[in-house]
């Protein structure tokens, strides 16, 4: 084979290794676009179960894992079992109650080996409860979803949800509606009294007005520099958590 050959076949073969590289990298991407959709569509599933409170398929979306936790404002339950115990108090509500949980804004964040994901959301919508003289009665509510995810068996799942109430509001009641009843100071419903059981228990009382940043998973997107919630955090006054038992 002369030179001239052996050159041109060099040429092909460093061309096929490139186009293999570029397709490599091509099924990556894609298959890292898939995963976020995946994502995406697990968690929006999520809000729409919590609407009607169907506990059964809420637990579903978690992963059957050790390290499964759901943290709430009143604390974290831990596994499976805590996330049943959550849930399950949801179960047979009447249908007067509406716990609408829009799910946006999302920023997920795939591990280097595509088997487990971060993801932050907001949440934002309405609670209502029993009509009053046929009308609703709504609370407005604002949340932050930190979010952690695992891949099982090329499906994913919810590992880790944590919630953060930046607020409830409940406006004020228009003409027609029967006045707020005003619980008496040292009455108002406890922890036990509204089915809360976290197996570790919140410190402090991140809710709005706190002015507590719930840390971000990912860093800044520009300078790939970490953000400084740290430091604004450890700067504020928290409240000791008024669902924990005295």
């Amino acid at each position: 084979m002369d030179a001239a050959m052996e050159a041109r076949l060099k040429s092909l073969e460093e061309a096929v290794d490139s186009l293999k590289n570029q397709l490599e990298e091509k099924e990556k991407e894609i298959q890292a676009l898939k995963d976020i959709e995946d994502i995406k569509r697990l968690q929006c599933a999520y809000g729409y179960y919590l609407e009607r409170g169907m506990a059964d398929e809420i637990i579903d979306c978690f992963a059957d894992h050790p390290d499964v936790s759901a943290t709430f404002v009143e604390g974290t339950y831990l596994g499976l079992k805590g996330v049943r115990r959550y849930f399950d108090r949801m179960r047979n509500m009447p249908p007067s109650f509406l716990h609408q949980v829009m799910q946006v804004s999302p920023i997920i964040t795939l591990s280097e080996d595509g088997k487990t994901a971060k993801g932050r959301w907001y949440g934002y919508g309405t609670i209502c409860s029993m009509p009053v003289n046929d009308q609703i009665d709504p609370m407005f509510m604002s949340v932050v979803y930190e979010m952690e995810y695992i891949k099982e068996d090329g499906i994913w799942k919810i590992l880790k949800l944590a919630f953060l109430m930046h607020y409830a509001y409940k406006p004020p009641k228009p003409p027609g509606h029967a006045p707020e009843v005003q619980i008496p100071e040292g009455q108002a419903p406890g922890a036990a009294d509204m089915g809360l059981s976290p197996d570790i228990w919140a410190e402090y009382d991140t809710q709005y007005p706190s002015g507590y940043i719930y840390p971000f998973h990912f860093k800044h997107p520009v300078t790939g520099k970490v953000t400084t919630e740290a430091e604004y955090n450890s700067k504020l006054k928290l409240k000791p958590n008024r669902f924990r038992p005295k």
